[in-house]
């Protein structure tokens, strides 16, 4: 679940922990173009690729449209894969039954992580990529690795 990068980002920064909280939960992202480009994108505006105000208006948008969709998040932390963890590895129980029979090996998994990324701390990435008994890769990005002008470093891991 989120409860230890939870805690990670209160002892590293009330200020940003804020943010996030006043973001997403609070739905400021919807609004807020700051804080939106913060939280997700935080690159230069005259970087080429970068999330154009109209762009960023759009994603809003969409982050509004989400909003319909509720979540009980207490419900949810019951039933979180992570509750089914090996806790001498941390990898998740369910993966003894991914194996490949020709190979013997996990199915291929990856799990790429934002070196910038103001949601998704590095210990949460490398906590997740344990979870499915693969390496975490790190690449040069804000949160979302998809969009802006670091696009391609995502890509270029995914190749």
């Amino acid at each position: 679940g989120n409860g230890k990068m939870t805690m990670r980002f209160l002892k590293r920064s009330l200020l940003d922990s804020w943010k996030i909280t006043a973001g997403l939960a609070m739905k400021k992202v919807i609004k807020d173009e700051t804080l939106c480009r913060e939280l997700f994108f935080d690159e230069d505006l005259n970087a080429p690729d970068c999330v154009s105000p109209k762009d960023l208006i759009q994603i809003q948008g969409y982050f509004e449209r989400d909003t319909v969709a509720t979540i009980d998040l207490m419900d949810l932390a019951k039933k979180l894969p992570s509750k089914y963890t090996d806790e001498n590895n941390g990898r998740a129980t369910f993966l003894e039954f991914g194996k490949d029979a020709s190979s013997g090996s996990a199915l291929p998994s990856l799990v790429i992580g934002a070196k910038d990324d103001f949601i998704v701390d590095k210990e949460g990435v490398e906590e997740l990529a344990r979870y499915y008994g693969v390496n975490a890769v790190m690449v040069d990005s804000p949160h979302d690795v998809m969009l802006g002008s670091k696009w391609r470093n995502a890509a270029n891991e995914i190749r």
